[in-house]
């Protein structure tokens, strides 16, 4: 399959920069890559985030960085070396995580892939390709959030967990993946119009944070009598530290993929802890009297995929995507807008993905 001459692609280069379509040309493939047509591209905060911060075009001076990381598509060209392993061929369908923070991202009609370096998996046939792209970054965020739960089981052999953010991108798969993989009493913290999707996906009790007052609600409701095994924050702040010992028992830990802020225009993960020390703190006081606590980011396993891949041939998990939105690469489009304000808004319901192909 011969590839076009040139491809368009969403970038922006700093903060005082609006992100705008260019038009590259589109290099064949080095020795260890795969070029993929993408179909569809999801976007998260952390691209949002970003941008406004101005920190990757700062880092990168004005060398244009591409939007987007998640990605579903084809392979439409194989590099020599991943070639002679066998595993992948053009025609192949994918889906899959870029890495790369400067220069590519998925807001683009092909991308170059790594596999040894970019996790990627075969396409599950019950998935479109919006549902596809819709999956890799918060999957295996959540497997990182769940490789905290401690090794030894309670006496029931149920381990009891809590997800704040229930019903966000990764909250719901902290959820399935728990109930799944992991045979864990499951209560999520989420919005009461939330409440009955959470329950579908699998959550055993739920907290509205609306109308209750999360942390009495907790305590009260404890399964068992028994403190939790692993509180998951997908939300962010530090309400929550003052209850964290009545909560948690010592082995148990205190998980976030956000951080101590709050704004949701900030970035959030492990790099705030240059900017909120207490993390810093609260992270060695766990290792030592517990519970644990730990600021984490992403898995970049490509056999995790596989395995999310594996569970939806076998009707075990759902993808919610809230809304498919398609033009963002049409010539003086600013469809861009409508995508980053669905992000903003802080009232997704899983995902929202950009149509490409």
């Amino acid at each position: 399959m011969s590839l076009p001459p040139t491809a368009k692609s969403l970038t922006y280069t700093t903060q005082s920069s609006n992100p705008r379509v260019i038009e590259t040309p589109l290099a064949p493939p080095s020795p260890k890559e795969l070029v993929v047509k993408v179909h569809a591209a999801a976007i998260n905060p952390v691209d949002t985030q970003i941008w406004r911060s101005g920190l990757i075009g700062w880092l990168a001076g004005k060398k244009e960085k591409g939007i987007g990381r998640d990605y579903s598509g084809t392979v439409v060209a194989v590099g020599k070396e991943v070639e002679a392993l066998g595993k992948w061929r053009v025609g192949d369908e994918v889906f899959g995580l870029l890495v790369k923070f400067v220069g590519e991202g998925t807001f683009s009609q092909y991308i170059h892939v790594s596999p040894a370096t970019d996790p990627i998996a075969k396409k599950p046939t019950c998935f479109t390709y919006e549902m596809a792209a819709a999956v890799p970054l918060v999957v295996l965020t959540a497997f990182a959030c769940l490789d905290w739960l401690p090794r030894e089981k309670a006496e029931d052999g149920m381990r009891r967990i809590i997800v704040a953010g229930a019903s966000g991108g990764v909250g719901i798969w902290c959820v399935q993946l728990a109930k799944k993989l992991y045979n864990c009493h499951v209560t999520g913290i989420c919005s009461a119009k939330n409440a009955n999707f959470v329950r579908q996906i699998g959550a055993d009790e739920i907290v509205d944070y609306t109308s209750q007052f999360v942390a009495q609600t907790l305590l009260e409701e404890k399964p068992s009598g028994r403190k939790y095994d692993l509180y998951i924050d997908c939300v962010g702040g530090t309400d929550m530290f003052e209850y964290i010992h009545d909560l948690l028992h010592p082995n148990a830990a205190y998980i976030t993929i956000v951080g101590d802020k709050t704004s949701r225009e900030l970035v959030g993960g492990p790099i705030t802890y240059s900017t909120y020390p207490a993390q810093i703190i609260r992270y060695a006081k766990g290792l030592i009297w517990g519970p644990r606590y730990a600021n984490i980011s992403l898995y970049k396993k490509s056999e995790l995929l596989q395995q999310v891949a594996a569970l939806a041939e076998r009707g075990e998990v759902e993808v919610i995507v809230q809304e498919v939105v398609e033009g963002v690469l049409d010539e003086g489009s600013e469809k861009w807008k409508e995508v980053f304000d669905l992000i903003d808004s802080a009232k997704v319901r899983g995902k929202i993905v950009v149509k490409i192909a």
